[in-house]
C-alpha cells in the first residue's frame, strides 16, 4: 500500500450506449469514443512507469458489459459504483480506500494535459498542511481535480451540492479549516468550445508529453469526423 492513492472517476456512464449521454452533436459512438479516449489517456499516462501513487479506477454500473479490452487491463484496479449517487460513492471511499492513504486525489476522467510527473508534483502539495486541499479548475469554472489529506464528510456533501463548480464550492467550505490549493485552467472536455481548445492543445509538440501517439491518432479520428465544428 503506497501514501497515496489517485481515483479517475467520470461524471456519468461513459460506455454504455443507452446510458452515455451525447456530446453536443456528435454521434452516440463518437460520444463514447471520445470519452473513452480521455480516460485510457489517463491510465496510460499514470501506469507506464512505477510511482509513489496507488491508482483505482473506476466506471459506472451500468458500464460494466461494455468493456473493450483496453478497460481489461490486469494493471487497472477497477471498479464498478452507480455514479449517479456521489454522496454514497464518497461515503463508500472513505471507510474504504480513503483511510489507507495520507493523501488522495480524485480526478475527472474528461480531463487532458496531465501526466505523471505534473500528479506527483500536485501530491506533493498536500504534504505541507496537516489538512490541505488541492482544487485545480477548469477556465469554465468546473472541478477537474480534488485532492485532500485529510478526509472531511462536509467538504465531500458541498462538492456534490455545487456539482463541482468551483465557485459554489468555495462559499459552501468558506469556513473549514482546511489550507487549500488552487490552480486554474485544467483542461475538461465538455462541450465543444474545448473540443476546440482539445484540438489546438494536441497541435502543439509539448502535447507528446501527456498524449501518446496511439491516443492522438483516436482523437484526430473526431477530428476529422467534425472538422466543421473546429471552424
Amino acid at each position: 500500500m503506497k501514501p497515496s492513492a489517485a481515483y479517475i472517476v467520470p461524471q456519468d456512464s461513459i460506455l454504455n450506449p443507452t446510458r452515455n449521454k451525447l456530446f453536443d452533436n456528435f454521434s452516440a459512438d463518437d460520444s463514447i469514443l471520445l470519452r473513452t479516449t480521455l480516460y485510457l489517456n489517463l491510465i496510460e499516462n499514470f501506469l507506464k512507469e512505477e510511482s509513489k501513487i496507488d491508482f483505482y479506477c473506476y466506471l459506472d454500473e451500468s458500464d460494466k458489459e461494455f468493456l473493450s479490452d483496453e478497460f481489461k487491463q490486469d494493471a487497472l484496479n477497477l471498479s464498478f459504483i452507480d455514479l449517479a449517487n456521489k454522496n454514497l460513492l464518497f461515503e463508500n471511499l472513505s471507510t474504504k480506500e480513503f483511510s489507507k492513504h495520507n493523501n488522495n486525489i480524485i480526478i475527472n476522467s474528461d480531463l487532458i494535459g496531465i501526466n505523471l510527473a505534473e500528479l506527483q508534483r500536485l501530491n506533493n502539495l498536500l504534504n505541507f498542511e496537516d489538512e490541505s486541499l488541492l482544487i485545480s479548475k477548469s477556465s469554465d469554472g468546473d472541478i477537474g481535480i480534488l485532492g485532500f489529506n485529510n478526509y472531511s464528510a462536509e467538504i465531500f456533501s458541498s462538492l456534490v451540492k455545487s456539482n463541482f463548480r468551483f465557485d459554489d464550492f468555495l462559499s459552501r467550505i468558506k469556513s473549514s479549516s482546511h489550507f487549500i490549493h488552487t490552480s486554474n485552467e485544467v483542461l475538461l472536455i465538455k462541450n465543444i468550445d474545448n473540443f476546440k481548445q482539445l484540438y489546438i492543445s494536441l497541435s502543439q509538440k509539448k502535447s507528446i508529453e501527456y498524449c501518446s501517439q496511439k491516443m492522438h491518432e483516436h482523437f484526430t479520428h473526431l477530428f476529422v469526423e467534425y472538422k466543421a465544428l473546429l471552424k
